[in-house]
Order: structure tokens, then C-alpha cells, then sequence
């Protein structure tokens, strides 16, 4: 790359690296189960250790629905959940703690943004945030790609964020959304690269 993206002004979103999505236990576990998404595990936890080393603002995403949700209940036609049969992180249960390996890797400093949506910026304080520490690069990762990664891309593109989403990292329901989410995000809204290869787009 000729021109570099600002490392000072990049922070990291991470999306949804809860039980619901990564637990063999929970109800995604038991329906489609887990091993696509814990096979990024590792990569997950090296991207934060760049993030820490270059000491990017760490943002965590955490899906909380709930079960009284009116809102939900009064759809006409079939919600995302009535269609995968099963309805992820509810509000008290032990699928909206953080997957272990992804537990033991947030600090004080980080944020934790409660959303009760698929996109990370509907009816949240990111915009806010990521205002106040003047953040114009988004390095995103986690699941699931074909719906809550969908949507905030989309979201962070329109407000004119300059995006990364990182591949090994990212993973979703439908192996074939997701491969196909990837082509679009980078045909419009990102570059799409493996870890590998983010070194090369900042002035690190």
C-alpha cells in the first residue's frame, strides 16, 4: 500500500465471542454445532495481542436477547431465530458470558458493548466512543458473518469508518453465507485479509 492507515487513530471491534456461539453446550452447540467458529480461536487471541501491542482500544460486542421481548413475539412474518430454530445468548443465561478463551483475554481498559440487535451500532454508545478517541479505522472480527458482522459492516461503512475485517478470525453459520459475505464485505465496505497481512496496511 502507497498510503497507510493511521494506527493511532484504529481500534478493534470483536463480535459476539460469547458461550451462545462458541460452547458446544449451547443451543447452537446442539443444533449445528461449534468447530467452525472454535477454529478461530487462536487467531482471535493473536489479534488481540496485536491490538494490546499497539495498544488499539479494545471493543467487545456481547449479544444480549430477551425472552420477553415484545417485539420479537409480535412479528408477522419468521424472525432470524424462528428460522435457525433456536435463539442464541438470552438474557440469564450462561450463553451471554464470553467464551473462556475470549474471557480470560479482556482487560480493564476494554469496552463491553451490550446490544440487543444484530449491528453493533443500533442503540449503543459505540458511535459515542469511538468519537471521543477520534477511532477512524475499524479492525473487525468474530461471528457470525452473514448476519451480526453483515450489519455492522454496513453500519460502519456508512458512517464513513475505513474497514478491516480480518478472515481467520471471522466465521459464521452457513459456510456458504459466510464465504459469500466475505466477497461482498471485500467488493464494497472492506479489505478482507488474513492476520497475516495486517501489519501491511498501518504505519506499525
Amino acid at each position: 500500500m502507497e498510503q497507510k492507515l493511521d494506527i493511532r487513530k484504529t481500534a478493534l471491534l470483536l463480535i459476539d465471542l460469547q458461550n451462545g456461539f462458541y460452547h458446544p453446550e449451547s443451543a447452537m452447540g446442539k443444533s449445528i454445532g461449534v468447530s467452525d467458529r472454535q477454529k478461530s480461536v487462536p487467531v482471535i487471541e493473536e489479534l488481540v495481542q496485536f491490538a494490546r501491542k499497539n495498544q488499539l482500544p479494545i471493543f467487545w460486542s456481547q449479544q444480549v436477547h430477551f425472552p420477553e421481548d415484545v417485539n420479537r413475539k409480535n412479528r408477522i412474518l419468521k424472525s432470524h431465530a424462528e428460522k435457525q430454530k433456536f435463539l442464541p445468548c438470552l438474557r440469564g443465561s450462561f450463553e451471554v458470558d464470553f467464551f473462556e478463551p475470549f474471557k480470560n483475554l479482556i482487560n480493564r481498559e476494554d469496552h463491553i458493548i451490550e446490544k440487543h440487535r444484530a449491528t453493533l451500532f443500533f442503540d449503543t454508545n459505540l458511535p459515542t466512543k469511538l468519537r471521543m478517541l477520534g477511532v477512524k479505522n475499524l479492525i473487525i472480527a468474530g461471528c457470525n458473518t452473514e448476519f451480526c458482522i453483515a450489519h455492522t459492516i454496513r453500519d460502519a461503512y456508512a458512517r464513513d469508518f475505513e474497514i478491516i475485517v480480518i478472515e481467520n478470525a471471522t466465521d459464521g453459520i452457513d459456510q456458504k453465507l459466510h464465504k459469500n459475505c466475505l466477497e461482498v464485505f471485500h467488493a464494497y465496505f472492506a479489505e478482507v485479509i488474513k492476520l497475516e497481512s495486517l501489519n501491511e496496511f498501518f504505519d506499525v
